[in-house]
């Protein structure tokens, strides 16, 4: 005959052994989630500024080489508006056939919130029509562009303009990338200063 003392678990303690059981798991399946979401977050994160990275090293270099006008004296081919600009600038890497490192680009957003390079390669002989205008798309989830430059003038009526049609490139552009996503930190704007000289052309 068994002692009281040496009996097993009653119904009671094993449903409370159970309850406690399933709150551990329901906290370390929360746990697990959290982490798995904020290591998630934080890859997406990363991808994004890597993305912004290398658009704003993109822009700065072609702003940078843009074309300050022949040596005969024709003015730089460099139009802004506060949502898109367009300018002859010098593209990285190796021409291919007749064209020249030159081209033709234009920065803007579409329809589909894309943050897009247009560009057009000239050519030393061209021969017929220009061909149209290639693309690259440099950032999804983009609103609008929010363009800005800088006066050729010092002293305190120097300041920035939303638009730029000048026979002279101006000393810097401010290129504000807006998000389309209102939760999205701010994106740092992009300032680039054309640091071409007509006599090393």
């Amino acid at each position: 005959m068994k002692k009281r003392g040496e009996s097993g678990f009653t119904l009671m303690e094993v449903l409370v052994a159970l309850a406690v059981f399933g709150l551990l798991m329901g906290g370390l399946t929360q746990g697990m989630r959290f982490g798995f979401a904020a290591w998630q977050s934080q890859g997406r994160a990363l991808e994004a500024r890597a993305d912004v990275d290398t658009v704003d090293r993109t822009l700065r270099a072609l702003i940078a080489n843009a074309s300050p006008g022949s040596l005969s004296g024709e003015p730089p081919r460099f139009v802004g508006t506060s949502r898109a600009l367009t300018f002859t600038t010098l593209l990285p890497g190796e021409p291919d056939g007749g064209a020249t490192r030159e081209a033709d680009v234009t920065l803007t957003v579409d329809k589909a919130r894309q943050l897009l390079l247009l560009w057009r390669p000239l050519y030393r002989n061209p021969v017929g029509p220009p061909p149209p205008p290639r693309q690259t798309l440099l950032l999804t989830g983009v609103d609008h562009l929010e363009l800005a430059y800088w006066q050729n003038v010092t002293g305190p009526s120097a300041r920035w303009q939303a638009g730029w049609n000048d026979e002279a490139l101006p000393k810097l552009v401010r290129i504000r990338i807006v998000s389309t996503r209102a939760g999205d930190r701010r994106i740092p704007d992009i300032i680039g200063a054309p640091m071409r000289d007509r006599w090393r052309q």
